[in-house]
């Protein structure tokens, strides 16, 4: 993972994950590392927090045959790569190159909620948002089989019914009436 932040005043900070002194800081046993960027804790400053996950061979010890063993998540480090005083001196924070972090006006937009978002509410140009998506889909599903609930089609495109609830709620699906165009021309016959 590389982090990159970016500040008015020119200055660029790049933190690359790849790119440890030691070739495996966390140890032999390590077989697959956790990074997470907080910026759910910016009051406390741009944290980059890294954990790891252990293989040992005790975790095979009295396992049944075709027992798969797990590898289990072990604590790391927590770095400071921006503190509470540089925040307001960002102009964006770069994760793998997508926005993470930008400035508008005297305070950073957390840019990857705010996507997340306007996926599920607005459309991108092409095609209705998530929420209508989803709610689409259900519409489809228990069209072509009668026999079929809101919750069995939900669960079979990857959702829950409750996230269905929460798109219709949401973002009601607009019902479009469809005129023919006898119907339409019969109504502005005396016109």
């Amino acid at each position: 993972m590389k982090v990159q932040i970016k500040y008015r005043n020119g200055r660029l900070d790049v933190f690359d994950t790849d790119s440890y002194t030691p070739s495996q800081p966390f140890g032999d046993g390590c077989m697959l590392a956790n990074y997470e960027v907080r910026l759910d804790q910016l009051e406390e400053g741009l944290w980059l927090q890294a954990h790891f996950y252990e293989t040992d061979p005790r975790f095979k010890e009295d396992l049944d045959d075709g027992v798969i063993p797990v590898g289990r998540r072990s604590m790391g480090w927590r770095f400071l790569i921006a503190e509470t005083g540089e925040l307001d001196d960002i102009e964006q924070v770069l994760v793998d190159g997508d926005r993470a972090l930008v400035r508008m006006g005297d305070a950073l937009v957390d840019v990857m909620r705010l996507d997340c978002a306007s996926a599920l509410l607005l459309s991108d140009g092409g095609g209705p948002p998530l929420a209508s998506q989803l709610q689409g889909v259900v519409e489809a599903l228990r069209a072509s089989n009668d026999a079929m609930d809101d919750e069995s089609a939900a669960k079979l495109v990857g959702a829950s019914w409750e996230a269905l609830a929460w798109a219709r709620e949401l973002q009601p699906l607009q019902q479009v009436e469809i005129e023919s165009e006898e119907e339409d021309w019969m109504d502005h016959e005396g016109d």
